[in-house]
């Protein structure tokens, strides 16, 4: 698995397969990933399942803790159309 550091919270993180191919179904690139992760203006949000999530208000990635591992579990875009 590949990892890449996460600044916010200030941690490595490991990606799962789930997580590629969530990525090729939801054309988001590694690149894209990693902007969001890295960006000071993406904030990390405690969940009530104890997952993470990380967002910039475009895309986010849930992350879940495992023992001392960090893993990145999925990734989406966020949608901004409202609701009729």
């Amino acid at each position: 698995m590949d990892k890449l550091y996460i600044s916010l919270i200030d941690k490595e993180a490991l990606l799962t397969p789930h997580v590629y191919e969530r990525m090729l179904e939801r054309g988001i690139t590694l690149e894209e990933l990693v902007e969001m992760l890295e960006s000071k203006d993406s904030m990390a949000v405690m969940q009530k399942n104890f997952r993470i999530k990380v967002t910039n208000g475009n895309i986010s990635a849930i992350l879940q803790l495992s023992g001392s591992v960090l893993y990145i579990i999925t990734v989406f875009r966020e949608n901004k159309k409202k609701a009729h």
